[in-house]
């Protein structure tokens, strides 16, 4: 459930869900069904943007009675009415003790009627990975849940479906609605062969945790484009998963070098290719001939995997599996 740390008042809480990446999507029985859900707390992100400029405010109030320029008192008294025009930000605690993913349900929509669906869908990842998250202006969830191909309990048939979550005793918060037409019949050869679609099957496959399967898939995609970047990249994770360091090492450098070759005038670096090498496992083992540029470098650089809500909320439309 969600609990409120700050204030009493109904919170004002977001859900967003996509199928596959998509809104509406179709499905085919051999390929994965990946959906995804994002929560957001929209009164904190509205109450952290009204106060930033009022924290700069402070802030410059400060230095100018560190300066002398004010008296202890006028600067006692600016502050304080400058506080007092910043908004509370409400924070809302949602979780407990098997984790805040197993409060987020699934429904179709069934004869006029939305029903909890009963389907064997299997959760994959989530973030944060805490059993207890609070909700605040820079902190939002994220979480997929799949059906796996060929699945024999998996449903057959055109869905709409929703995600909710109660976030207070009898008020839910409700997702948009995902169109999902799950076909019986299996993915045509010529498209399965695809490396597009072998990759979205080897991703699965790595996030469920099927690590030897998900290096069939890419090892099949590396016979066929051995410069296969996102593959390369993947490969690193499903050998360091494997424990096999020397191995998911040189796979990363490998998908960096081909970075550099095939985009040599790009201007923003594969962070996440960069922060894959530069994981502390790897430590004194990076080749020489591997050269990060400077800006991707910096302290600031957004290559932890971490999204504030900000930058989720903005992304969720432009969503796209590059792998680098």
């Amino acid at each position: 459930m969600v609990i409120m740390l700050e204030s009493n008042e109904p919170p004002q809480i977001s859900m967003m869900c996509k199928a596959n990446n998509k809104t509406s999507v179709t499905v085919f029985s051999d390929e994965p069904l990946i959906l995804l859900v994002a929560i957001f707390n929209d009164s904190a992100v509205a109450a952290d943007s009204h106060n930033a400029p009022l924290r700069y405010k402070i802030r410059e109030l400060e230095k100018k009675f560190k300066a002398g320029q004010m008296e202890e008192e006028e600067f006692k008294r600016a502050v304080e009415e400058t506080e007092q025009n910043m908004l509370k930000v409400r924070i809302y605690r949602l979780g407990g003790s098997k984790g805040w993913p197993q409060f987020i349900k699934f429904q179709a929509l069934s004869e006029n009627t939305w029903r909890d669906v009963n389907w064997p869908l299997k959760l994959s990842i989530f973030y944060p990975v805490n059993q207890v998250v609070d909700l605040d202006a820079s902190t939002s969830c994220y979480v997929e849940y799949g059906l796996d191909p060929e699945d024999p309990e998996r449903p057959i048939g055109k869905f709409q479906v929703k995600a909710l979550t109660e976030i207070v005793k009898d008020k839910t918060v409700e997702s948009n609605v995902v169109t999902l037409n799950l076909l019986q019949k299996k993915m045509p050869k010529t498209e399965r062969s695809k490396e597009e679609n072998i990759l979205n099957r080897a991703e699965y496959a790595y996030r469920r945790g099927l690590y030897k399967k998900a290096e069939e898939y890419v090892q099949s995609i590396l016979k066929a484009n051995p410069n296969s970047i996102p593959a390369l990249n993947l490969l690193g994770n499903v050998k360091e998963k494997r424990s096999n360091l020397p191995a998911a090492l040189s796979a990363y450098e490998k998908a960096f070098e081909e970075f550099n070759k095939q985009y040599p005038d790009s201007r923003e670096p594969p962070t996440l290719i960069i922060k894959n090498i530069k994981s502390p496992g790897f430590d004194g083992r990076v080749k020489q001939s591997i050269r990060f540029p400077m800006h991707a470098l910096r302290s600031d650089m957004s290559i932890s995997g971490r999204h504030t809500t900000i930058h989720l909320k903005a992304s969720w439309k432009s969503q796209t599996r590059k792998g680098i």
